[in-house]
């Protein structure tokens, strides 16, 4: 058992042990803190366009730190008992869900932590009033090659050969299906047709300690999302999954956070690649369709 797999056991059991006030030992009546949630936020120190869109996200969790210490991570919102009181430091960071899964919940490393000095009494509750946060531009750098839709020229294209015609991804606007900004991306499955879509433009990036892939979709067929490149010159271009992502038309749209990193690797860490969508239709639903909006790939500055 690799160590990321005793560590999820490990948090697993403090969620379960912590939300049921098991504290062994001699006992003692808790300070209680509660969370209701996070807001993002801009941050004026990203020179990007940071607009509805953008700031889409899906926080699930809150890891909470006091006097820099771990005192657990809990699904929001939540009241979590404290053994403290007093003023202190109370830290709190935004934690989602990887490639949409609860069994792979982490503290958000592109985002940044809401601080504050709270006075913690014993057996009552105070909140922390409004945390917001916003992307760490410290820790989050961009890749170039972004998707908002909101431009008509997609940058994704029908995986056709390289001497064929250029398909571009369809586009919807002013339509029921667009939540965010005038746009967004569709991807219409066809029968006995080409049904995977390619970046146009590649993600430059050097850094290999954290690549993530943002994006929102509404679909009602499933869908697989993954890179594609080549570990060198001389090689051939592959494609390689990272996840299948299963419809949710009566869930309506959905952020995802897909981890790139080991996909990534299975292709030697290329500085270059591209992201691909394909689409399937394993019900052989009529009028089947992928909705995608904010496409971006957030991941550690680029070392040189």
């Amino acid at each position: 058992m690799n160590k990321a797999k005793r560590l999820l056991i490990l948090l697993s059991v403090v969620f379960v042990f912590v939300q049921c006030n098991d504290f062994d030992g001699e006992q003692e009546i808790p300070s209680y803190l509660r969370v209701d949630g996070f807001t993002l936020v801009d941050n004026p120190d990203i020179a990007m366009v940071q607009d509805e869109g953008f700031l889409t996200s899906d926080i699930k969790d809150v890891w909470v730190y006091v006097d820099n210490e771990l005192i657990g991570a809990y699904e929001l919102p939540c009241v979590v008992p404290i053994l403290k009181k007093g003023r202190h430091k109370v830290d709190i960071r935004p934690g989602v869900f990887y490639n949409g899964m609860s069994g792979t919940r982490e503290a958000y490393p592109f985002y940044t932590t809401a601080i504050d000095t709270i006075d913690l009494i014993e057996g009552q509750e105070v909140r922390f009033e409004n945390p917001t946060v916003m992307y760490n531009s410290t820790t989050a750098q961009f890749a170039s090659s972004y998707e908002m839709f909101e431009d008509p020229y997609p940058d994704f294209r029908l995986a056709t050969a390289p001497n064929e015609e250029v398909v571009k991804m369809q586009m919807l606007s002013n339509s029921d299906s667009v939540k965010y900004g005038n746009s967004c991306g569709v991807i219409y499955f066809a029968d006995g047709g080409e049904n995977k879509y390619i970046s146009i433009d590649s993600i430059y990036c050097t850094n290999k300690n954290g690549t993530v892939l943002e994006l929102d979709y509404h679909s009602n067929i499933p869908f697989e999302v993954g890179v594609y490149g080549k570990s060198s010159s001389a090689s051939a271009y592959k494609y390689i999954s990272s996840v299948r992502l299963a419809a949710n038309e009566g869930k309506g749209w959905q952020k995802m956070y897909i981890l790139l990193n080991k996909v990534w690797g299975n292709l030697g860490y290329p500085n270059y690649y591209h992201i691909y969508f394909e689409a399937f239709n394993p019900d052989k639903k009529s009028n089947s369709y992928i909705h995608l909006d904010n496409i971006k790939v957030v991941h550690y500055p680029n070392q040189y």
